[in-house]
């Protein structure tokens, strides 16, 4: 090759070779995302519900770059070229966000939009320059505002160390706020604090400077109301702190002195004159209080009053007149105790009881809200908790136990990894429904938000405080407690041991929300087993269809060849043809002639030769076997509570809005019931398995004997569905606007001496029914006083204690709902005293009324609605459960007595009690053999002779009416007598316990 030609040659190599690289370099260049351009669009299509204009999500508003990078209320949200340190790109790209409830998902190259506008540094078009309005608008602050402010705030609310963490010397500083929280709103002065305060003349504080005048007020107003300037101001995040620092305010020790923030402690019994009347402790500090005021026991009940007392107290239901048989005729000295060890060892003791606690907890069957009387949407499985609160009351579970159990149950045994579960870890997993069951509106289309997340939350914190503390918690969401020593932090420390189950940053929405009732092991080998079942089941119907195939062709034929001959095969065509394709022609034919030419299965069957019957037979007994099998193979859903991943971070948040998220807390519990020091929760190193441990700390710290309250809160309650009122007549609230003890020595005895017995509920019970104070007689108003219950000389003690705090008396009692309802049924002898199980249903009638219809369970069995229960139960005061119910109020009113008279469920139910008066004595017995037993029936006692003559006076005057009225002499004497015995269950003896 020649030197020109090489020399060519290289230069056309080099050339091709530049080319190339050029082209590739070319190829790598890729324009840069420009936020205006490339990214607003995709923020304004799947953001802007959440992160625009109107109340952006935790302060993060993405709708200008500028925005963007100021961040949320947590800090920032984007580093420019960092995806690693971008909250925001890890939210994007895992697709965490927009929610999946909004049905909005970015496509991948959206995604890469994204990335790369961040990797590229975050680019944008925006201006510098503030537009002319808003430099106006600052500008007017400057002349017309901030000299106000200036001259009439800046004393507290100066630079240094303003008062709340106010600063009012800057634009900056008055819009970043307090605190608590924004103190201006752009656009609404009405919303704004600032101008509350001002306008109200609550700041400047009145000791302390003139309040500002109209005209500066109206000059704020309107430089609010006109304004932009919100997304304009950069406001400097405060420096990141914990609540659990300088923030949280000192419990004194003082505010430690409160009776119930004090560990009970057993005081000696005291001494008293009457030793006679003592029965158990319980007495003498009864008796002595009555003593210091001139005053006694009443008299003893009769037996029949303990009787009827006793078995309503344990069980809710009336005694047999076998059962009041058998104590009247007990004439030994401990007839009455061994009468409570039956009653507490019936069954119908848990059902009674374990209501109480559903009553506290909240119970309802139902999801959402239950505002729809005609529909009710059942919480799958939930009843399981029921029943276990049913199980756990007859067996006497220690009380701390107990709340151990339904707060942490699932930290007790490592559940997720055993290969089946074993009836404990199915108990401590549905115990944890207690925590499960409050309101909860995530399941709802685009409800499942920070704010809605938050407010099941605090539902949940009110639940949890008033029925295992005894403490009201809701006033603390917002601000410190105004009347307890509950600092707002405490609140959220004591929420941030929930947080790692009702994770708000990991949420699981109610219908996610449950587990089974057998292992991921269990639940394998379940799949297995139904589809070999379904298998052999297609199997044995495949076999046992090709058997009757033959026969039910030929008895077809059969059939069709009775048509006649012309319109024979256009009816077989319009057969063979599907019926939405049929034509005009065909349809008719097919209206005719379908059912003269379809074969049964009877009709093939009877066909059969006498092998294929025999055949059939086997094949049909596999069947039902293979059925019955795959019956069993059922995996049901338990309603519990677990730990859905590490320990979220949780702030407080100012004023209670998840808007406006504060400081950084740790899970903790309230300052003041904690021993000082000791008040931060270290998860428990018995918790088993993948979990926080932090619920079982609590748990821990509850049902501690040093604990302040729990003890006494039990107690408490127990001592209140015994005597009608709790020693605190605020069962729910112990702290310092509730009710004060009426006997605050006999409350701290009793808790001492509860735990004393290992919490043991049963034991508690008989040592109260057994004491002089519980076995006195009533006293009605009006009654003599003259009963022994007055010291000689001495006024009566209705003018001493009215009310009966003192316990001279027992008190009279209305049943409450249940025990109604049930009493009922019981005497008209129509009750199923089946136990546990799903919830028996309602039908809503076309007058809005809930009504039950045939079912004689017990009400605790019934459905438990939100805001529609049984409308028989809410007449007499059966609890609308918004969070829970600790003490039922309690009415009396004509809707009361005239639902006892009219409603259907009385009428038909005095009908059957006539009706087993009847069976038991015969139709033909004497009719004041037929009163008395009426009687035993519905009171538990015989009528005195005065009463009998009195009944068939009355019944000879209905059978009287009904004669007049043309009615049949059989249909009169019933009817007459179904009148007498409704009118029974409609008296006040057995309405009321005496």
């Amino acid at each position: 090759m020649t030197k020109h030609l090489m020399t060519k040659y290289l230069v056309i190599v080099v050339a091709a070779i530049v080319t190339a690289n050029g082209a590739i370099a070319s190829a790598e260049v890729v324009e840069q995302p420009v936020f205006e351009k490339d990214v607003l669009p995709i923020f304004t299509r799947y953001c802007f519900n959440c992160h625009g204009k109107s109340s952006p999500q935790l302060g993060l508003d993405l709708r200008s770059a500028r925005l963007t990078m100021r961040g949320s209320q947590n800090g920032a949200v984007l580093v420019k070229g960092s995806l690693e340190e971008s909250l925001l790109w890890k939210k994007v790209s895992t697709r965490e966000m927009p929610p999946e409830i909004f049905k909005l998902r970015l496509s991948d190259d959206e995604i890469e939009t994204v990335r790369r506008w961040i990797e590229t540094g975050a680019a944008s078009d925006e201006s510098t320059e503030l537009p002319e309005d808003v430099q106006q608008h600052f500008a007017r602050f400057e002349k017309e505002i901030q000299p106000i402010l200036t001259e009439r705030c800046s004393a507290c609310h100066g630079e240094d160390e303003p008062d709340a963490a106010l600063d009012l010397t800057s634009l900056e500083s008055l819009v970043r706020g307090s605190n608590s929280g924004p103190v201006i709103v752009e656009g609404f002065s009405e919303k704004s604090i600032l101008i509350r305060k001002v306008a109200s003349h609550a700041m400047p504080p009145p000791d302390s400077d003139d309040p500002l005048t109209a005209a500066e007020i109206q000059t704020i107003t309107r430089w609010i109301d006109n304004g932009r300037f919100a997304d304009f101001v950069d406001v400097k995040p405060r420096p990141r702190q914990s609540a659990d620092s300088a923030e949280t305010p000192t419990i004194s020790d003082e505010d430690r002195q409160f009776w119930a923030f004090q560990k009970p402690i057993a005081a000696p019994l005291p001494e008293v004159k009457d030793k006679q009347r003592v029965r158990t402790p319980i007495d003498q500090f009864i008796l002595a209080k009555l003593e210091s005021r001139g005053l006694t026991f009443s008299p003893d009940a009769s037996k029949l009053t303990l009787l009827r007392r006793a078995c309503f107290d344990l069980t809710g239901l009336p005694p047999t007149p076998a059962q009041t048989r058998e104590f009247l005729d007990d004439e030994r000295p401990d007839a009455y105790e061994l009468l409570i060890d039956r009653l507490l060892s019936s069954p119908h003791y848990g059902e009674r009881w374990g209501r109480h606690w559903l009553d506290v907890v909240g119970y309802v069957d139902t999801a959402g809200k239950d505002f729809n009387p005609t529909k009710a949407t059942l919480s799958d499985g939930y009843w399981r908790y029921r029943d276990y609160v049913v199980n756990a009351t007859n067996q006497d579970t220690p009380w701390d136990r107990f709340l151990v159990q339904q707060i942490a149950g699932d930290e007790l045994v490592d559940w997720r990894n055993v290969e089946k579960y074993t009836p404990e870890i199915l108990e401590l997993l549905t115990a944890t429904g207690y925590l499960r069951n409050v309101l909860d509106a995530t399941d709802e289309d685009i409800s499942n938000l920070p704010f809605d997340r938050y407010e099941a939350l605090f539902m949940l914190m009110e639940r949890v405080s008033s029925s295992t503390l005894g403490m009201t918690l809701a006033c603390a969401r917002c601000h410190d407690h105004k009347f307890d020593p509950i600092p707002q932090a405490d609140y959220y420390r004591f929420l941030s041991l929930f947080t790692s189950a009702y994770n708000p940053t990991e949420w699981l929405p109610p219908k996610k929300r449950h587990l089974y009732d057998v292992s991921k092991t269990e639940q394998a080998e379940i799949e297995r087993k139904k589809k070999e079942a379904n298998a052999t089941l297609s199997t044995l119907k495949k076999q046992l269809k090709e058997l009757r195939a033959p026969y039910r062709e030929r008895l077809r034929e059969e059939k069709l060849n009775q048509i006649p001959e012309a319109d024979r095969a256009e009816v077989e065509a319009a057969l063979a043809t599907a019926a939405k394709k049929r034509d005009k022609n065909q349809k008719e034919l097919a209206s005719k002639y379908e059912k003269t030419v379809s074969v049964t299965d009877a009709q093939v069957d009877a066909a059969l030769s006498e092998a294929d019957r025999m055949a059939r037979d086997t094949l049909q007994e596999q069947i039902r076997e293979g059925q019955a099998v795959l019956d069993t193979l059922r995996i049901e859903k338990i309603q519990a509570l677990w730990d859905v991943g590490e320990a979220p971070t949780i702030r407080l948040l100012h004023r209670g809005d998840v808007e406006f998220a504060g400081p950084i807390v740790s899970p903790g519990f309230l300052t003041v019931l904690s021993e000082p020091g000791k008040s931060t929760a270290v998860p428990s190193t018995t918790a088993v398995g993948k979990t926080t441990g932090l619920r079982l700390a609590f748990a821990e710290w509850l049902t501690s004997p040093d604990h302040p309250l729990t003890a006494r809160v039990i107690v408490n309650r127990l001592w209140q569905h015994h005597f009608g009122k709790g020693i605190v007549a605020t069962p729910g609230n112990f702290g310092i606007s509730g009710a004060r003890p009426t006997h605050p020595e006999l409350l701290d005895w009793l808790a001492v001496e509860f735990m004393r017995q290992g919490w043991s509920a049963k034991r508690f019970h008989k040592m109260m029914m057994t004491s002089t104070v519980y076995r006195q007689a009533s006293q009605r108003e009006g009654d003599d006083d003259e009963r022994g219950s007055k010291v000689a000389g001495q006024a009566s003690p209705t003018a001493i204690d009215r009310d009966n705090r003192l316990l001279w008396r027992m008190n009279l009692r209305r049943l409450d709902a249940e025990a109604l309802r049930d009493s009922v049924i019981a005497v008209s002898g129509q009750g199923d005293y089946t136990l546990g199980g799903p919830p028996v249903l309602l039908k809503a009638a076309s007058s809005g009324l809930q009504t039950v219809a045939a079912d004689k369970r017990r009400s605790i069995y019934l459905i438990a609605r939100r805001t529609n229960p049984l409308t028989f139960l809410r007449v007499f005061d059966f609890p609308i459960i918004d969070v829970n119910c600790t003490r039922r109020s309690e009415s009396a009113t004509p809707l009361q007595s005239l639902t006892m008279i009219n409603s259907e469920f009385l009428i038909a139910s005095a009908d059957h009690l006539a009706q087993r008066v009847e069976e038991t004595v015969g139709s033909d017995a004497p009719l004041a053999q037929k009163i008395e037993k009426a009687y035993w029936f519905a009171l538990s006692r015989s009528p005195s002779h005065s009463e009998v003559e009195a009944a068939q006076e009355h019944l000879q005057h209905l059978n009287q009416l009904y004669k007049t009225s043309g009615a049949a002499p059989d249909d009169m004497t019933k009817k007459s007598f179904a009148q007498f015995v409704h009118m029974l269950l409609c008296s006040n003896e057995f309405l009321y316990i005496d």
